[in-house]
């Protein structure tokens, strides 16, 4: 599911620009050794995801008319995207690229889409963390892992609130980053 195309409007027409040139370089299982220089372009593809995640959340919060346990989940979930995003800003220092320009189209327009497209994008998320932790040394890995493991949290919560098993797999699957960057082109979230 995480590799369908997101919803009409998707995650990212300009990763293109920003995330597809950064993706095109990320390495698939098995295929790069750790390095700082790795750690960097994984992290600042990470912080891509983070923003678009805490981005999509934000407008939820705004236009989709939560309630319940939906309203509980876009409000944790989306202070934690937030948290997650300063977290990697914070470790890419100087040279964290700024926040981008995004447009959730109507998948933040009402509850139904909302969940939907959360669930997705959740998915995309942990697919794309666990994908890359074995090209980050272990500082990095660390940090990321710390992430990686509230993301998944994220996903079985969605999961469950959708009505659907929260923890299909044994093991998570790999995502490549090819299809990683296809989702995230064809989604159109960031401008």
């Amino acid at each position: 599911m995480a590799h369908e195309r997101l919803t009409r409007r998707g995650l990212v027409a300009a990763a293109a620009t920003t995330g597809g040139v950064l993706l095109a370089s990320l390495p698939d299982a098995g295929d790069a050794a750790p390095s700082a220089g790795l750690d960097r372009k994984i992290l600042t593809f990470a912080l891509l995801l983070e923003d678009v995640q805490a981005g999509f959340y934000a407008d939820a919060l705004r236009k989709a008319r939560l309630q319940g346990e939906l309203l509980d989940y876009a409000r944790t979930v989306g202070a934690q995207e937030t948290r997650h995003a300063q977290t990697l800003r914070h470790a890419l220092g100087d040279g964290a690229p700024a926040p981008p320009r995004l447009d959730f189209g109507d998948d933040t327009a009402d509850p139904e889409r909302f969940a939907r497209s959360a669930l997705r994008l959740e998915d995309l998320g942990v697919k794309a963390y666990i994908t890359q932790a074995a090209h980050l040394t272990p500082g990095a890995l660390a940090a990321a892992a710390r992430i990686a493991t509230v993301e998944a949290r994220h996903a079985a919560w969605i999961r469950d609130l959708a009505g659907l098993d929260p923890a299909p797999d044994a093991v998570e699957p790999q995502l490549s980053a090819d299809t990683v960057r296809r989702t995230l082109e064809g989604s159109g979230y960031v401008r």
